[in-house]
Parts: structure tokens; sequence; C-alpha cells
């Protein structure tokens, strides 16, 4: 008779499926708290920004080119006027950082039609950003802070990634 074998105990993962939620909740609630403390007003919202972040670093780094400076200066946030956001830089490196450890960066290429429409589709949603003047965690943080125009943006970017969901599970369907 052989002894019953154990199963391997899981290792439970740094980044279950709770983490972010967590970590939002923890970055909102200590922020609050730090808000308080400090007896700060709220701030502009400035956040993590996909968007105006990289916007920002462009004219940052415009305003202050010693070959050409524009007249009048590019417009930036108030906070980023004497040092460059470097937010969009820590996407890129982060990014590839996580790829690299995970194994999961790869060059994959594929059909061109579908890295056209990529293209095509990532620079319209970058100019609705830019002409609302947020990503989305800026307009959720609006969006806490009451503002009604912002839970309607919310609200649209939250259907528009219902329906983008919708469209690739069509599509995986669709291939098998």
């Amino acid at each position: 008779m052989t002894a019953p074998t154990e199963k391997p105990k899981k290792r439970l993962s740094l980044l279950s499926g709770n983490m972010a939620l967590i970590t939002g909740l923890t970055m909102g609630g200590l922020a609050a708290v730090v808000q308080g403390y400090f007896n700060l007003q709220p701030p502009v919202a400035a956040g993590i920004c996909g968007i105006s972040h990289p916007a920002n670093l462009v004219n940052w780094l415009a305003n202050n080119n010693p070959l050409f400076t524009p007249d009048p200066p590019f417009t930036i946030h108030s906070i980023f006027v004497s040092v460059p956001v470097l937010t969009s830089v820590g996407f890129i490196i982060g990014g590839f950082i996580a790829a690299f450890l995970n194994k999961e960066f790869k060059f994959r290429p594929g059909p061109v039609r579908d890295n056209i429409l990529a293209f095509i589709l990532g620079f319209i949603i970058i100019n609705f950003g830019l002409l609302w003047g947020s990503c989305p965690i800026r307009t959720t943080i609006l969006a806490a802070y009451g503002m009604p125009f912002a839970m309607l943006i919310l609200g649209c970017i939250v259907l528009g990634v219902v329906v983008a969901c919708e469209y690739v599970k069509w599509k995986v369907r669709r291939i098998r």
C-alpha cells in the first residue's frame, strides 16, 4: 500500500485578483488622511495620467530646449513647471521590466491590417483624451470630487471598455 500523496500547496501570488482593489483603496485612504493632516485643498487631480503627463513632458522639453524656445511657451500644469514629469518614462521602463521578468516580452509580428488599425484607434483614443484633458485615472479622481461632466465621461469610458471587451471576445470566438 502506498502512502497518499499530498497536493502541492498553491503559492499565493502577490498580484492576486483583489490586489489592485486593495492597493487603490489603501492609496485613496492614505491620500485622504495626508490631505486632512496637512490641511491641503483638493489637488488639481493630476494623479497618474497617461495622456496629460506625456504631453506635459513634451511641452517641458520644448520650453526648456536651448535651440528652440516657443513664443509663447507651451502650457504645462503648474506643478511641473520647474521639474519635468517623468510618469510616462516610468510607465515605459516599468512595462519593459515587468514583461522581461514575466518572460512575456516578444516581438509579435501580426497582420499589417491589425497593426495599422491598432495605431489608428490608439491615435483616436489619445486625441479624445486630449480633448477631454485627462486620462481615466484623472477622470475618476474628478468624478470622485463630484464633477458632473467627469461622471458622464467616466460612464462613457466604462461603456467603451465594455464594448471593446465584447468585440475582443467576439473576434476570438470567430477565429475558433
